[in-house]
């Protein structure tokens, strides 16, 4: 918005002005008579002074809208004099017969003498300004009258920002359907999965089984008998439905497994704030499908993790789908649907917050492991010819990471790691360990020899002639030494015995 204000006029010096030479005048003229018209000639009246000040205001209403102005005129008139013609009893007609005007105790100015340069040839005998009488200054002097003269024009001019115009706000959110009544863990991870989505986040839920309410959602899971994911349907009850998530994975998909499958990778790349194809995203989408939400598929889905003639030797009632389920209302508690749906939320929220979780270490943690395991794994020959000892600078879990990027780069048995050697930071030494067969398996590939197994300290130096040797296990997968160089011998010599 501009406001351009001009000031034409200044009305209060004046004012003050005209108020003090009133008080000057009627103290020199205490003593005169009463003015009666002069038989001479023309009077003059008193003259009067009118101020006008103009104030113009324009406002902007903003990009591509019309500018409004409006101009206040405000017009002031000061009576400087009687208007009543009058005549001063000490004044003198001029040459040209007209007479002048006197002061009276009403507060005139008082006439100009006409031998003073600029005094007393303005209408009605008012002296210039400046022009100056025995008595002192009748006007104001010129230094004031020059200064109100180069303030008559000039604008006051006031700029502020402009506003930007206002968002028009989404009245509407979408609408996320699932069925109501008991919970489980599937849709409760769908529905907060969905939430961190660009097309769905912040969305509103709707939990009912009835089609036509069904039928008002932008996305429906778990429930509507329909996967189709370009009506945004996403159930698995159906009959015929058979979908897999891929990728070598062959659990049948519950609600949570359709939407991870779909909206899973864009939630990833959200999540490390990368783009879809960033290589990152892909390996984190498996791992966290393989680690977290296959359990969930399977568990809906009543796959068990062993075959069925297998009894199990323990029960286990602490997953997630069994702490979600959990949550569900009791057979004697309060059943309406504003309770469970509550509970519902709750439950969304733990599952989530856990996938989250999860999703924060792999991202963090798990993923520069990695970077760690590839880089030492292709390096290896460097550090010793044959390829079979990879050495770590710092320690890194590396066991999962080494097996999944052995087959990732194609490395056959012949060219397979045997020892991996890393510092043990806590204790300022350093660790010799044999590569197992498979990430869980206690049976190594080669483990250490047999005759330094159990053996400690001096005892194992001299039995292996390292010096610095701290220990072998018993089992022969683990060995410490004090140095780095004295871990590396241990690994080249255990590979010749």
């Amino acid at each position: 918005m501009r406001v351009a204000v001009c000031l034409l006029g200044f009305i209060l010096p004046l004012l003050a002005l005209a108020q003090s030479n009133s008080a000057a005048s009627a103290q020199s003229n205490s003593n005169q008579s009463t003015p009666t018209p002069s038989s001479g000639g023309n009077s003059t009246a008193s003259p009067l002074i009118s101020l006008v000040t103009s104030v113009t205001s324009g406002v902007s209403l903003g990009p591509g809208r019309s500018s409004v102005f409006f101009t206040q005129t405000f017009v002031s008139t000061v009576t400087l004099a009687n208007p009543t013609p009058t005549s001063n009893s000490s004044a003198s007609a001029s040459s040209g017969g007209n007479q002048t005007s006197s002061s009276t105790s009403t507060g005139p100015l008082p006439t100009a003498p006409t031998n003073i340069n600029g005094g007393g040839n303005e209408p009605g005998g008012a002296p210039s300004p400046g022009a100056k009488s025995s008595n002192g200054i009748f006007g104001p002097p010129d230094s004031f009258t020059s200064w109100v003269m180069g303030m008559h024009t000039p604008s006051m001019s006031l700029s502020l920002p402009e506003q930007p115009a206002q968002k028009k706000l989404k009245m509407t959110l979408q609408v996320i359907g699932t069925h109501n009544g008991t919970f489980h863990c599937d849709e409760a991870l769908a529905v907060n999965l969905l939430r961190t989505t660009k097309l769905y986040a912040g969305a509103d839920l709707k939990r009912t089984r009835d089609p036509a309410l069904l039928d008002t959602c932008d996305i429906v899971v778990d429930v509507g008998g329909v996967y189709d994911e370009a009506k945004q349907r996403f159930d698995h009850h159906q009959r015929g439905f058979t979908e897999v998530f891929g990728h070598g994975f062959n659990t049948k998909l519950s609600s949570a497994g359709l939407v991870y499958k779909h909206f899973g990778q864009e939630i990833i790349a959200k999540t490390l704030g990368t783009s879809l194809n960033d290589p990152k995203v892909n390996v984190l989408w498996l791992k966290m499908y393989k680690e977290f939400v296959e359990a969930i598929d399977a568990i809906d889905n009543g796959i068990s993790q062993y075959p069925a003639d297998l009894q199990p030797k323990y029960r286990s009632r602490t997953d997630v789908s069994s702490r979600v389920g959990h949550l569900n209302p009791a057979w004697n508690e309060p059943i309406d649907s504003q309770t469970v749906d509550a509970l519902f939320q709750k439950a969304s929220d733990l599952v989530g917050g856990e996938f989250w979780s999860r999703l924060e270490y792999y991202a963090k943690a798990w993923l520069p492991a990695r970077d760690l395991v590839a880089a030492a794994l292709t390096q290896r020959t460097a550090v010793e010819a044959s390829g079979k000892i990879i050495l770590f600078q710092q320690f890194a879990p590396w066991k999962e990471h080494l097996f999944e990027l052995e087959g990732e780069l194609g490395v056959t048995a012949n060219n397979q790691p045997i020892y991996v050697i890393y510092p043990d930071e806590t204790a300022g030494n350093w660790r010799i360990q044999a590569v197992p067969v498979s990430p869980e398996s206690f049976e190594s590939r080669k483990a250490l020899p047999e005759a330094w197994r159990g053996v400690r300290d001096n005892e194992l130096s001299k039995l292996s002639g390292i010096d610095g040797c701290i220990f072998v296990h018993a089992s022969g997968f683990i060995g410490g030494n004090a140095t780095k160089e004295g871990a590396m011998k241990m690994a080249q010599i255990a590979l010749t015995i």
